[in-house]
């Protein structure tokens, strides 16, 4: 009796030891002898070295490269990361190498699947194909041109203008620095962009909405996943961070959208006296479609 008894409390722990080898077959790291890693500490089976990372993983990583060197290879779950500490280091993966290093990992919470991206985005996009040539050629020949820059300088000048005689229109009164440079910065930048300001100074709704917007995007980014530690779960969704994500991406979008479809109705023309070009004439002049304006926007 006594034997059944063990058995039955052995079976469900050897079940569990039997899974947990498995699982850390087939998630943890693959061994040196099949891919030369740079050195590191031993993962845990599983969880990788994620418990090595701290609250404070910037510092974590300063702490291992002072034991083993300027490269050090990380598993997060089953996602391998290498760590460059040193100027060395950097410049070769960074100029040396730099085609070599130049795809992009893209976070599971992003509401894009990686054809998409490499058809619509520059910074997300996943590999330098001719799409991304032609969006680089784009910005550096008309948006970050010299000319462009400094065609633009009256945009800057006028916003940082409108910030400080706000400021001395509200003298002896309390003011939100972080709120009125946040405007400052996010209207001169959808100048730029629309031509038009998006918040203001005064407290509005749209402000509000953006900010919080914004804010939130920022959050679920900076998020630990869990379908990027384990992309066997990416369709899984676990924590809901990329059908929040989505939900708040398609908000932001809604922000801008009538202005894209205003200006396309115009045939590209602007109620501007002026002559100059903003970033979504140059996008529609180029023949991006609504959903390529909308991601370069974001």
């Amino acid at each position: 009796m006594a034997y059944y008894q063990l058995l039955l409390l052995l079976f469900p722990i050897s079940i569990t030891v039997l899974a947990v080898i498995i699982a850390s077959r087939f998630l943890a790291a693959p061994s040196s002898s099949k891919k030369p890693l740079p050195p590191g500490p031993k993962p845990w089976p599983i969880i990788g070295n994620l418990p090595h990372m701290g609250r404070k993983p910037h510092i974590s990583f300063r702490n291992l490269s002072n034991i083993y060197g300027p490269l050090i290879s990380l598993r997060l779950g089953s996602q391998l990361l290498v760590v460059v500490s040193s100027p060395a280091a950097a410049a070769e993966v960074l100029k040396t190498h730099d085609r070599l290093f130049s795809g992009r990992y893209v976070p599971r919470a992003l509401p894009y699947d990686t054809a998409e991206l490499d058809r619509k985005a520059v910074v997300w996009a996943t590999n330098c194909n001719d799409q991304w040539k032609a969006f680089r050629t784009m910005f550096r020949n008309e948006i970050f041109s010299a000319k462009a820059i400094e065609s633009q300088a009256a945009v800057r000048e006028k916003k940082v203008a409108e910030m400080v005689e706000f400021f001395g229109g509200n003298l002896g009164e309390s003011v939100c620095i972080r709120e009125v440079v946040f405007a400052t910065i996010f209207d001169m930048l959808s100048n730029l962009m629309f031509s038009r300001d998006f918040i203001g100074f005064e407290r509005n709704e749209t402000a509000n909405r953006l900010k919080s917007l914004i804010q939130r995007l920022i959050e679920l980014g900076v998020s630990p996943n869990l379908a990027d530690f384990f992309p066997v779960m990416k369709n899984l969704d676990p924590q809901g961070l990329r059908r929040e994500a989505t939900r708040r991406c398609n908000e932001l979008y809604s922000l801008w959208q009538r202005d894209v479809k205003e200006r396309r109705e115009r045939g590209g023309e602007r109620e501007r006296s002026d002559d100059t070009k903003d970033f979504l004439d140059i996008l529609l002049e180029n023949g991006l479609d609504d959903d390529q304006v909308s991601v370069f926007f974001f």
